[in-house]
């Protein structure tokens, strides 16, 4: 993938291993949301170490869908993909 995409498209890449996952993440441009899902019994060590190693506009764990249903929640990216939210931070904490 070699620019963001804008529509209704959802990029599925499949990957080997949680570090393999992670160097393709940081090799790129900061994505404006990252969605992870896994079937591993141990999700939220996974989800944490996502969140603690990667940056991105938006996160969810096993989830797509509440990035975009939770309208208070910011959406503008971060990096070049930012819309000027930088000052507002509302993280969520599920894990």
């Amino acid at each position: 993938m070699q620019q963001e995409i804008f529509g209704p498209i959802l990029p599925i890449l499949t990957i080997e291993s949680l570090d393999e996952g992670i160097d393709y993440i940081n090799r790129q441009e900061k994505p404006l949301a990252l969605y992870v899902f896994s079937d591993e019994t141990s999700v939220t060590i996974i989800v944490k170490f996502l969140l603690n190693n990667t940056s991105s506009g938006g996160f969810c764990g096993n989830d797509g869908i509440v990035h975009m249903a939770l309208l208070g929640l910011p959406f503008g990216g971060v990096g070049k993909s930012s819309s000027t939210r930088l000052a507002l931070t509302h993280p969520i904490r599920s894990v």
